[in-house]
């Protein structure tokens, strides 16, 4: 397991990409954010247009520095990501942050990924 840290200041919706360092796949995503955030707020890893996984932020844990928690989707949790991988979209993690609030904050997260996962596709 490969524990990729990630820290992305925003005070708007943006996305990050995040180079794989090898061939594998997401299995975990978790993270705070610095400051409080709206309910509904997101957090999505993607490969190219497709969610692997996915932290929503729900109306009782708003408050900076709750720990959230990502769900694997269910369709495209076994996306492989390869570094070597002649489409640009495999070789990197996207962030989208939706940034719903209205104040500038911080996500800091650990994304989990196994680098032993089969990986055939």
């Amino acid at each position: 397991m490969i524990y990729i840290p990630v820290t992305e200041y925003c005070v708007a919706a943006k996305d990050a990409y995040i180079p794989v360092p090898c061939k594998g796949i997401v299995v975990g995503f978790r993270g705070a954010f610095s400051e409080d955030v709206a309910a509904d707020d997101t957090v999505n890893l993607q490969r190219g247009a497709n969610s692997v996984n996915l932290i929503t932020v729900g109306a009782d844990n708003t408050s900076e520095g709750v720990e959230l928690t990502g769900v694997r989707d269910s369709t495209y949790k076994e996306l492989i990501f390869d570094p070597e991988s002649s489409t640009e979209a495999n070789k990197k993690i996207k962030i989208s942050i939706s940034a719903l609030e209205t104040n500038p904050t911080t996500f800091h997260g650990i994304i989990e990924f196994d680098e032993l996962a089969l990986t055939t596709q």
